[in-house]
């Protein structure tokens, strides 16, 4: 009597959703961007006002913001397409404007089969 496999999960290997759609690399990638762009946002009325704790407040915010609507926004990006779509997306974009490597191929072209008719 042979052994058979009836179902073979197919998403073993992939990243588990954490956090509104959001990996565990998106979650922290968007939060570092949002806590560096609070940071700074928050350090202009603190050198204006005079009150410092508006640095660490502002990179809390920006972090907080940036994580939770950031991921509803990624979620919409990503639903329907592949799993590395994101990162191949950054790799294109950087490559398109010279920071990425020369590796990647990117061509536009239409393809077409041409048929005939016998």
């Amino acid at each position: 009597m042979g052994l058979s496999i009836d179902f073979l999960p197919d998403r073993l290997n992939r990243e588990p959703v954490v956090f509104r759609g959001l990996t565990t690399t998106e979650l922290f990638a968007a939060l570092s961007i949002g806590l560096v762009v609070g940071a700074l946002l928050g350090s202009f009325p603190a050198i204006t006002l005079g009150i410092w704790a508006l640095i660490p407040s502002g990179a809390v915010g920006g972090g907080a913001l940036l994580v939770l609507t950031g991921g509803r926004y990624m979620a919409r990006l990503k639903r329907g397409r592949p799993d590395t779509w994101l990162y191949r997306s950054i790799d294109a974009w950087f490559s398109r404007h010279g920071l990425g490597s020369d590796e990647l191929v990117q061509r536009s072209a239409v393809w077409s089969v041409r048929r005939r008719a016998l």
